[in-house]
This record gives C-alpha cells, sequence and structure tokens, in this order.
C-alpha cells in the first residue's frame, strides 16, 4: 500500500497505475508521473547520498528544473538526475556513495586537512616528487561520489530533430502559455517548449485556484495546428547566432531514450520562470532541509506528505503560502521564522496567524540539528538573542527568490543586478528576444499575464508583426530580503553545496589575496559542481559583494556557458551529423544478409556471415563484391594529357587504346597518397579511378596544379553517378560471359586492358584487374541500374556457385597480393620509396612531388613498410606494437588471418636500425607478451601473378 495524501486535482500522478521500482535492491512502490526524488521522499528515504569532498549527508533539496543532486546510477547510467527522472517499471537505482566504511568522512571532522586549495599549500605533499605522485594517485582514487563508469547494457537510442518556428517560446507556466495563446492566434509557426512533463509552471503547484486557468489556456491551444508544444524537454543550450538545443526525455518503452532539437527560431520569448534561493545557515546541507517549492511540489504533485514537524524560514509571502499547505495536509508546523526585521502582516502572514501558526519576526533559522538527518532548528534574532530550539523532522527555508536567467544568459544578452529588488535580471537582450513573468521579479497573475502580451508584441515586432498589447501597467515587485549573516558556524554555513565550499573557506581565500571574482571561484571551486552555480551562485556573489562591496559589490555574473546543465553524449551524437554514405547497391545487398558497419565517411557491407568461406570462393570459385566507393572521374579536352602527368607519376603518353595504366601520386613531400587506374577513352578523354579515402578530395587536388595554367580541360566526378561490380575468381569470365554477347576471353580482354559491352543489357565498361589476386572484372555501370546488374550476377552465377562477398574479403584478398593502401599501411610521413612503390617512377621530375624524389632516391630510408606472417590463427590485431626489447620500431598496419595459406598475414610500418630482409624475426607486443613473426617477400601469394593473368 502506497501511503500518500488524499486525492487533489493538481497532482501529476496516476495512481490508477502502480509501479515498482528498486532502490538499493529494495521494493519501493510508485505512481506513474512519480519522479525517482519524489518515490523515495513518500516511502520516508531522506538521506540519498554523500557529498563531494566532505562526504557529509545529503539529500533532496529541490525538485525543480535546475535540481541536479542526487545524482544516482539508473538502470546502470551514472549520474542521473532523480529529481527530474520519472519512474518506470521495474527500474533499478543505486545510490553512488560509496558503501561501508567510509574514511573521507573523517575530513569533514578535520576540515584543516582538506582545507581551501590544500593541495597547492600543503608541503608534505610536494616533498618529494614521490610524495606528489602518492598524493596524485589517492586524490584522484578518492571516491567524489560521482559514480564508476560501466558500460552499458543496451545502446541508447537517441533522435536529433530541427525546427524552424516564427517564435520560441522557453517556459509552460502562466507567462509561457499567455504568450502563446497571442502568437498562436497570428498564424505563425510557434513552438513551446517546457522542461516539466506538465504545462502549467509555478502555479500548477500552488492549489486548486490556480488549475481552471490553466486548463481554459490550454484547452484553447489544443486547437492549433501552427502550435508544437514539447513536455519534459529542456532548453539546455542557447547560441548567439540563434541556434537553441533543447533536450526531450522520452517515455520509457518507446523508441528512443532522448531527442535532441535543434530549433532556429526567428524571434523568442523566455517564460523560464524563477526558483527559490536558499538561505544560509549552519548545517543547511542535512537531509530533510528543502525549499519552499519543493515542499509544494511534494504536496500538489505527487501527494506527497513532506515531514511530521516542520520550521520554516523566509522573507516573502511565499513563505507563509508553504506553512499554510504544509498546515493543511497534516504537517505540524512548529513556526516561521520571517528573516525580514521590519515585516509588515500580509495576507497569507495573517491567515498563518489566524491558523495557531507562530511567526517571528526579524529572526532567522540559526543551526539545524541531527547527523543524518534533521531533528532540531535553532531559532534566534538576527543578532543572535532570543534561541530556541524547536524538535522538527523538516526545515523548509528561502531566501526570495532567483530568476532563472542563464538560459538567457548564453545569448549575450546582460545580466545585470537590481539593488533595490535584489534580484538579477536580463537587460539588452539580442533584437526579436523578449522576457515575460517570474524571470523579472513578477509574481501577481495579472502582471504576469500582462507583461506576457507585451513580451510576444515586442519579439513579433521583429518580424514585422504588429500586435495590440494591453497598456502597460504599473507592475507591482517584491524585493527579495537581503541574506541573513552571523548566525552560526561559517565553516558549516555552506555556500555551495555541490563542491562543499562554505563561508570560511571563501573568508580564507580573500584573506590570501585573491581578490578577484573568477579566481575566488577557481580556488575554491564554488559553484564548479554539477548544478554550475544554478543554486549556489546568487549566495556566493552576494557573499562576495558583502566582503568587498567596493569591488564586487556590483554582483557581476559568470559568463554562463553551454549546456545549462549535464547532457548525455548520446544526445549530443544523435542524428546523422556527417551524412553518411552508401554504395548504390547497399540495400539489396543488406536484403540478401549483407552484414553493415561504418567505414569512414560510407556504411559498407563487411561480409554475408562467412567471410573465410567468401574468401576461398574468391580463389577456388568466383564471387560478387561491391567497389563503388573507388573515386571515378573523367577528363577531357585537348590539355587533359598535361593536366593528368602534371599530378600522376606515370605518363599517359604511352597509354594504348585498350589497355589500362596503374598509376600514383605524391604530394610535394614525396609523400605516396594515392593510386588508381587510367584508361584513354578517345584523343583528348581519359577516364580514371581513385582510392575510396582520396576520392572526395581529388577534384580539389588536381585544381590546385593547373591554377596558373590556361589550360583546355574539363575534371568530372563520377563517383556518385558510376557504380563499380567486383566479378573475382576463377570463375568469374564463365559467369560474365552468360551474361554478355561480347568476347571476354583472356584473348579479347586479356589483364590490364578494357572494353565497353553490355551485360544483361546494361551498358557496362568492363576493367581487368589483379587487386584481389585472381581474375577480377570491375564493371563500371550507372549506378542507377547497380541493383538490377548486381542481381542479374547473383543468378548467372548460381550454377558456378557465386557468393556475394564484403569489405572483409577484399582486404584478405589485397593483403595476400601485398597490395599498399597509401593512408593506411603508409602514414603521412612515408614517400614513395620507403612504402616500396618506387617502381612506379619513371624518373622524371616535371610533376607534384618530383624534384624531391629526385633527393630521396638517395637518401636513407626512414622507416620500411614489410610484410609478416604468423602460422596459422593469432590474436594479433591492427595496431600491435613492433618492439625490439623496450624499444618501439612500428606498428602493424593491416593484418588478418588468410584461410587460404592457413596463415595470419599482415603488414607493418616499422622503423628499424636496419631494413628487414626475408626470413628475419620480428617482434609483436601482444597483451604485454611478446608474439614472434616472420618477415614475408611480398606478395605472401601468387608471387609471380600468374593466377589474376588465367
Amino acid at each position: 500500500m502506497i501511503d500518500r495524501l488524499p486525492q487533489s486535482p493538481s497532482e501529476v500522478i496516476n495512481r490508477k497505475k502502480p509501479l515498482n521500482l528498486f532502490y538499493g535492491g529494495k521494493k519501493i512502490q510508485a505512481y506513474e508521473g512519480d519522479t525517482i526524488a519524489s518515490a523515495l521522499w513518500a516511502q520516508g528515504v531522506r538521506h540519498t547520498y554523500d557529498s563531494f569532498k566532505y562526504h557529509r549527508p545529503r539529500g533532496v533539496m529541490e525538485l525543480g528544473v535546475h535540481a541536479v543532486d542526487p545524482l544516482m546510477e539508473v538502470n546502470g547510467r551514472l549520474n542521473t538526475r532523480i529529481a527530474r527522472t520519472l519512474v518506470s517499471e521495474g527500474m533499478k537505482v543505486e545510490s553512488q556513495s560509496q558503501k561501508g566504511l567510509d574514511l573521507l568522512k573523517l575530513s569533514d571532522l578535520s576540515g584543516s586537512v582538506t582545507q581551501v586549495g590544500f593541495y597547492y599549500k600543503n608541503a608534505t605533499l610536494y616533498k618529494s616528487r614521490k610524495a606528489w605522485d602518492k598524493a596524485r594517485e589517492m586524490m584522484r582514487k578518492a571516491p567524489g561520489n560521482l559514480g564508476a563508469i560501466k558500460p552499458l547494457a543496451q545502446k541508447p537510442k537517441c533522435e536529433e530533430i530541427n525546427l524552424t518556428p516564427e517564435l520560441l517560446v522557453i517556459g509552460g507556466g502562466l507567462a509561457g502559455l499567455e504568450a502563446v495563446k497571442t502568437a498562436v492566434e497570428t498564424g505563425i509557426k510557434v513552438v513551446l517548449v517546457e522542461a516539466e512533463p506538465w504545462f502549467g509552471g509555478y502555479h500548477a503547484f500552488q492549489g486548486p485556484d490556480y488549475l481552471s486557468e490553466i486548463k481554459d489556456c490550454l484547452d484553447k491551444l489544443s486547437g492549433y495546428g501552427n502550435l508544437t508544444a514539447l513536455l519534459n524537454t529542456t532548453a539546455a543550450m542557447a547560441y548567439p547566432d540563434g541556434l537553441f538545443v533543447c533536450v526531450e526525455k522520452c517515455p520509457s518503452g518507446g523508441d528512443f531514450q532522448e531527442r535532441s532539437y535543434l530549433v532556429r527560431p526567428r524571434c523568442v520569448v523566455y517564460a523560464t520562470g524563477a526558483m527559490d534561493r536558499p538561505l544560509v545557515f549552519e548545517h543547511n546541507d542535512r537531509p530533510g532541509v528543502i525549499l519552499p517549492q519543493t515542499a509544494q511540489r511534494l504536496i500538489h504533485l505527487y501527494g506527497v506528505q513532506p515531514g511530521k514537524k516542520a520550521v520554516l524560514a523566509g522573507g516573502d509571502e511565499q513563505i507563509y503560502r508553504t506553512a499554510l499547505d504544509l498546515a493543511a495536509c497534516g504537517v505540524e508546523v512548529a513556526g516561521v521564522a520571517d528573516i525580514r526585521p521590519d515585516a509588515k502582516p500580509g495576507p497569507l502572514m495573517t491567515r498563518a496567524g489566524d491558523q495557531g501558526i507562530a511567526v517571528w519576526t526579524g529572526s532567522s533559522i540559526k543551526e539545524v540539528k541531527g547527523k543524518k538527518t534533521v531533528n532540531a532548528a535553532l531559532v534566534s534574532a538576527l543578532d543572535g538573542s532570543g534561541e530556541k530550539s524547536l524538535k522538527c523532522d523538516l526545515v523548509v527555508a528561502a531566501c526570495g527568490k532567483t530568476p532563472m536567467f542563464k538560459l538567457v544568459a548564453q545569448t549575450d544578452a546582460v545580466i545585470s543586478y537590481d539593488h533595490d529588488l535584489g534580484l538579477h535580471l536580463a537587460r539588452n537582450l539580442p533584437a526579436g528576444q523578449a522576457t515575460a513573468g517570474r524571470i523579472n521579479g513578477l509574481s501577481a497573475r495579472a502582471d504576469i499575464k500582462a507583461q506576457a502580451g507585451q513580451a510576444v508584441a515586442k519579439a513579433l515586432s521583429h518580424l514585422g508583426i504588429e500586435l495590440f498589447a494591453k497598456q502597460e501597467r504599473e507592475a507591482s515587485f517584491a524585493p527579495n530580503p537581503p541574506q541573513v549573516r552571523n548566525l552560526g558556524d561559517k565553516k558549516r554555513r555552506f555556500i555551495c553545496l555541490g563542491n562543499d565550499v562554505t563561508e570560511k573557506d571563501i573568508d580564507q581565500a580573500m584573506a590570501e589575496g585573491f581578490d578577484n571574482l573568477e579566481s575566488i571561484k577557481r580556488y575554491t571551486t564554488a559553484t564548479m559542481g554539477p548544478e554550475q552555480g544554478s543554486l549556489s551562485q546568487v549566495n556566493f556573489l552576494d557573499y562576495l559583494a558583502h566582503l568587498d562591496p567596493e569591488n564586487m559589490g556590483d554582483n557581476a555574473v559568470f559568463t554562463p556557458r553551454a549546456p545549462l546543465m549535464g547532457v548525455s553524449l548520446g544526445v549530443l551524437a544523435a542524428g546523422q551529423h556527417d551524412q553518411p554514405r552508401v554504395p548504390p547497391t547497399h540495400h539489396v545487398q543488406e536484403a540478401m544478409g549483407g552484414r553493415a558497419f561504418r567505414a569512414g565517411p560510407w556504411i559498407r557491407i563487411e561480409h554475408f556471415g562467412d567471410p573465410e568461406a567468401e574468401t576461398m570462393a574468391l580463389h577456388r570459385g568466383v564471387c560478387l563484391l561491391d567497389a563503388s566507393t573507388l573515386g571515378k572521374f573523367r577528363i577531357f579536352g585537348p590539355d587533359a594529357r598535361k593536366w593528368i602527368n602534371r599530378v600522376n607519376l606515370r605518363d599517359v603518353d604511352r597509354l594504348d587504346p585498350g589497355r589500362i595504366l596503374y598509376n600514383g601520386a605524391v604530394n610535394n613531400e614525396g609523400v605516396l597518397i594515392d593510386d588508381g587506374a587510367f584508361i584513354k577513352k578517345g584523343p583528348e578523354e581519359y577516364y580514371f579511378t581513385t582510392s575510396t579515402a582520396r576520392a572526395i578530395s581529388t577534384r580539389e587536388w588536381y585544381e590546385r596544379w593547373r591554377r596558373e595554367e590556361d589550360w583546355q580541360a574539363h575534371l568530372v566526378d563520377l563517383t556518385e553517378c558510376k557504380a563499380v561490380l567486383n566479378l573475382a575468381g576463377p570463375k568469374a569470365r564463365d559467369v560474365l560471359q552468360s551474361l554478355t554477347q561480347t568476347d571476354v576471353s583472356n584473348r579479347a580482354l586479356p589483364f590490364m586492358h578494357w572494353l565497353e559491352a553490355r551485360v544483361a543489357e546494361v551498358e557496362v565498361l568492363i576493367m581487368r584487374m589483379g587487386f584481389l589476386g585472381e581474375p577480377s572484372y570491375e564493371l563500371h555501370c550507372p549506378a542507377a541500374q547497380a541493383d538490377y546488374l548486381w542481381q542479374a550476377l547473383c543468378k548467372a552465377g548460381e550454377p558456378f556457385e557465386l557468393m556475394q562477398a564484403g569489405l572483409e574479403t577484399q582486404f584478405i584478398g589485397r593483403l595476400e597480393k601485398g597490395h599498399i593502401i597509401p593512408g593506411l599501411d603508409a602514414d603521412g610521413n612515408t614517400n614513395l620509396f620507403e612504402a616500396g612503390f618506387d617502381w612506379l617512377w619513371d624518373g622524371k621530375e616535371d610533376h607534384v612531388g618530383g624534384p624531391i624524389l629526385k633527393l630521396l632516391a638517395n637518401s636513407k630510408k626512414r622507416c620500411q613498410c614489410v610484410g609478416f606472417y604468423l602460422e596459422g590463427r593469432s590474436e594479433v590485431t591492427d595496431g600491435n606494437l613492433i618492439i625490439r626489447g623496450e624499444a618501439r620500431l612500428g606498428h602493424i598496419t593491416s593484418v588478418r588471418y588468410s584461410p587460404l595459406l592457413n596463415r595470419t598475414i599482415g603488414l607493418a610500418l616499422v622503423q628499424p636500425e636496419k631494413p628487414f630482409a626475408p626470413q628475419d624475426d620480428i617482434f609483436i607486443c601482444l597483451k604485454e607478451k611478446e608474439v614472434r613473426a616472420t618477415v614475408a617477400e611480398l606478395p605472401f601469394y601468387d608471387p609471380k601473378g600468374e593466377r589474376m593473368r588465367l
């Protein structure tokens, strides 16, 4: 049975749907709509985590949008904000605090050991390098209660959506709803973003009186098709260029866990509201100390009685409204300490007195008692006199409110401190942006609604839309009371709960000469915890102004940076930011069992289930592969030949009709950057291929080397509009011949020749190559016909037991032939001679890199590309180091097991003292052990090249 208050019209829980969550292995009952924090509070759980530095007991203080602590492990996911996470059935929640004996709790008793900046000035730490290394290791290993990283059982799924409305309204409270209601009537596209799973904002938990107004507004908005309303979505990032990133926590059981909206509005209204400002007193961090809005949320939204007996402290009407709410739900209210010395009775204060609630004006809480939770509060006058101890299990305290201005400030708006109101307010917003409601310090409903209309009119005027706004009325503001000083021990009056920073720490920093806001912040680490100053910044600034009013009395805020709160890496990575490319036959290959994987900018098929069988089909039968990722270019014009010869190592002057020229290219440093095949299709027309990696930059590279020439030639990139299907293996010719009337015999189409033919009624350019060591026919066809041709080849290959193959077979086949891939087996420093491609150079210097190649030809090689093998299978993999004793000689660039050779074969880039020779031993570092391998003469397979000429 779940013990809750009687049902209320304002609650957001669904009592018809009870749920179970497991906290520390113990089953806890909750309702749909509960957050983890509200469910734990309902079960009497107050101490939920230990603090970062002193490991003091802590609990839930805030439940609003900026509530960070407690952070817990939820379903294996670390640092989850339980105050902002809805309960789902079977959810597993674990505390991230150290379990069992925690010796770091002793630091709370001996604060001098870990005083502010202790790691800078403890002489013991710097006696020797060894002492510092040990101390540093201890500090890094000390549990900070932020959890230990664990791999998730299931990869989270996130989505990205782009929105481009005319108006973005941030905040779905009274001001936000009123702004939207005014804007949608103009017909423009409006996006409304609300961080809570419900609309109404602050007024949703102020009692039933406000609900009808919110409901009426929502009913009116429901019929507008030009409105996109997003619940449970936080505007987390705002940029000066107008981009807003909003993050939605998706309902459990859906396709996505989180969703990011990239919103680019033309104008914006901020109705983000205000949060309670914590009151500072001794032990103000104890579990059981909460903010007034937290108490009201528990009562009105979740039907939870916050405590049995409460003491309250504050300095505005809000604290009396909270006291009345507590009394109405059965909490015994011991009294309210009003921190205003000249407080005048208002309607709510009078009602509280009429109900028998004690009120002490000019008083505050001096200290709370209790080791793990609150059990008493000491209340005294502001001068410390008249102290009284009150038994209680709940302390509700605030020092006014803090407008939620951090998002506005990210857009380069000016946040200035109003000394009369005691508030930070947004000024000088960018054009087309406006603020409305409690973010401006308003509290009266009429004032909020009137200002919302004015804000929309101001924002839409940027679009040239003129609205008739109600005449600006004189708004009433309730100024914040000053923070209470000089009560209790400064060592335990916490300014920043996130990093355990007290008033004493700030005093010490000032005494040590830190007199700049930013340097004090960094030295004390105040506001630098997970909450990033959302709750603590205002009290930190206020205390600095109190200590040094001359230099820091303006209460200048820090420069806020996105994101507003912690955002998962998964949702940041959502969406296809780099737009991966797929070959034309990708979908038909997937449908036939191909297993896709990411390969650079491409999504390719790795294999079709058995890469070793596919490799054997390459050597014993026939296989079909997709090589469409190769760069494909047409170059034509009277000066096309000059252009090609300028960029490449071998002149195309020697290229006869029907022949294929294998060519390569280097840069100005003589580094091998590309290889490919060239054919001559006409007197002034050439067609050539490049490596996959180089395809994207080929056009720019060619254009670079003719800028100063008046050559008549044009280069056309055909990579996207041409497909390449590679039919390879001893039986490849038989399959191909069955689909064409053109003679493709060894006599008509010998090795390194090409011809054009109709294959399965598709116009195809056939290039006979030997990249994989077997007879191989590259079929270049229009990309739009690639799917059909692939299926036709598969059908024709059935009598020959054709197997479809993926990139893994291509990788193994080219390794067996010892084919070095520029950029993979040869890095950006490996020149032509070190890569073993010197045979490509004809000795001429009138091309890119030619002059340096002449010098390098007679220079000592810095590195060497070598082949190696191990008998049978091995666990060695790409990237393993090549070593000699303690010295690193290089690394493996490519390695695979060859089922044909029954060897693990590979290539390595090494820098030996003397060049390796075949049959030399090399040693590979594998799991801190040395594995012996043997240097091989390349290629590993068919050294005379007889197979590919069959």
